[in-house]
C-alpha cells in the first residue's frame, strides 16, 4: 500500500470524522481556502456523504487540477475548484458558508501583507460564515508567524486562539488532530524518500463558532 492509499483512507475515515463531529448541518456549504492538493476538501465531502457543496480555493492552478483529477477518479461531484486571488479576498456572498477550513495557510512571507494575510482571511471568514457557522483552523509553522506590528514571534495555540477570538469567534475546545500533508507532495521529500503516513506531522484543529 502506498502513502497515497494511506492518505485516501485517512480522508474517508479519521478526516471525515473530524468534520462530521463539528458540524451538524445536513447539507452544508463549505469553503476549503488554500486547499492545496485537496485532502480536506475530500475529507469533508466524505464526512457528509457528498450531500454538501465544497468550494476548494487555491492560487496554484496545478493544485486545482490535481483536486479535480482526484475528485473525478473517486466520483466525488460535490467539489468545485476556484482560483484564488492574490489579495486573499474572494467574491463569495456574505453569510454564505456553514464551515470555513484554513489548513496550514496562516504562515509565510507572502508579499502583499508581509505575512499578515491571516488577518484578512479572518475578516473574510467572519463576513462569509453564517451566524453559528464553524471556522476550523489547522496551524503549522507557528514559529514563523508575525504579529500585527509585523514582528516575527513564536505563536502558541493560546495566543492564536485569543487573536482569532477578537474577530467575533467563540472558541470551542475540541480534542481533534489534523495532518500536515506537505511531505506527501513535496519534490524535496519525495527525492529523499522514507516518507510514510506515520511520519507526517500532526497538529491541533482549533474550532470556532461565528457569533
Amino acid at each position: 500500500m502506498s502513502i497515497y492509499d494511506d492518505v485516501s483512507n485517512w480522508e474517508k475515515t479519521e478526516g471525515a470524522e473530524i468534520f462530521s463531529s463539528i458540524l451538524s448541518v445536513s447539507d452544508p456549504v463549505i469553503l476549503d481556502y488554500g486547499c492545496g492538493c485537496g485532502n480536506y476538501s475530500l475529507a469533508v465531502a466524505h464526512a457528509f456523504g457528498q450531500k454538501c457543496k465544497v468550494y476548494a480555493v487555491d492560487t496554484n492552478k496545478q493544485c486545482l487540477d490535481y483536486v479535480n483529477s482526484r475528485a473525478n477518479d473517486e466520483k466525488v461531484d460535490c467539489i468545485t475548484t476556484v482560483e484564488g486571488r492574490e489579495d486573499y479576498r474572494h467574491d463569495f456572498e456574505d453569510n454564505f458558508f456553514d464551515l470555513v477550513i484554513y489548513s496550514d495557510i496562516f504562515h509565510g512571507e507572502e508579499k502583499i501583507y508581509n505575512g499578515l494575510h491571516r488577518f484578512v482571511m479572518l475578516e473574510e471568514a467572519k463576513r462569509t460564515l453564517k451566524a453559528g457557522g464553524i471556522l476550523a483552523v489547522l496551524p503549522f509553522h507557528m514559529s514563523n508567524f508575525r504579529d500585527k506590528d509585523k514582528k516575527k514571534c513564536k505563536y502558541s495555540y493560546r495566543k492564536l486562539i485569543d487573536e482569532i477570538s477578537e474577530y467575533g469567534f467563540k472558541y470551542i475546545d475540541k480534542d481533534l488532530e489534523g495532518v500536515h500533508f506537505e511531505k506527501v507532495y513535496s519534490p524535496y521529500y519525495q527525492q529523499k524518500g522514507g516518507v510514510t503516513f506515520d511520519s507526517l506531522e500532526n497538529g491541533k484543529f482549533l474550532i470556532f463558532e461565528r457569533s
